[in-house]
């Protein structure tokens, strides 16, 4: 009986090694015998899923932002206050190897996303999606009388995801002077005044 492959998983697990290899060699570096030595496959394997480097980048940041998004939904959203949220966005920030990784992944699709249309698509729909999320998570806090009744969640979930890709790229690019405590105090720095509880009556 032939051996039953899990497409599914096994593109997931190319893209992953995809995204450390482009973190580590970067994109034009990299290559897919890299990719398929740190993925534990063949390279006839990586061709199989992914035909030209632009398919391996988009794979490998759809990895990225699917993380992403399971930390989302890890969070536990209906129950967070804003203290809590604001910890939780600090964990989508370069704060180790492995998240430093992801975004200079990020950084790589950006720069290619410049002059490709496709490319630049697909990055509106990932932007949306994790703001349309924070937007739910900005809710459950309005629903609460957690955050101001007039706050216009849309703006604000525009300007959380700004200040995280401001601080991500001081910290992708100057990762020895932006340890982890130094981004975390600046993002609440940041994001408490916009997220304060609404004074009482």
């Amino acid at each position: 009986m032939p051996k039953l492959v899990d497409h599914v998983s096994r593109r997931r697990t190319i893209a992953g090694a995809a995204v450390q290899v482009i973190g580590e060699l970067g994109l034009d570096a990299a290559r897919l015998v890299d990719v398929a030595r740190v993925g534990l496959v063949t390279t006839g394997a990586v061709t199989h899923y992914f035909d030209s480097k632009d398919a391996l980048l988009e794979a490998a940041l759809l990895e990225v932002v699917t993380r992403i998004l399971e930390s989302q939904a890890e969070t536990g959203e209906a129950s967070l206050n804003s203290g809590e949220l604001i910890d939780t966005i600090a964990a989508f920030l370069p704060l180790d190897q492995a998240s430093l990784r992801d975004w200079r992944v990020w950084f790589a699709f950006s720069g290619r996303a410049v002059l490709n249309e496709r490319l630049r698509s697909l990055h509106r729909q990932y932007y949306d999606e994790i703001t349309r999320r924070l937007g739910q998570q900005l809710a459950n806090l309005q629903a609460r009388s957690q955050l101001a009744a007039d706050a216009d969640l849309g703006v604000l979930s525009d300007a959380i995801v700004a200040v995280i890709d401001g601080l991500g790229v001081r910290a992708t690019l100057e990762p020895e002077s932006w340890s982890p405590d130094r981004q975390k105090a600046t993002l609440r720095l940041m994001l408490s005044p916009l997220l304060k509880s609404p004074r009482p009556n």
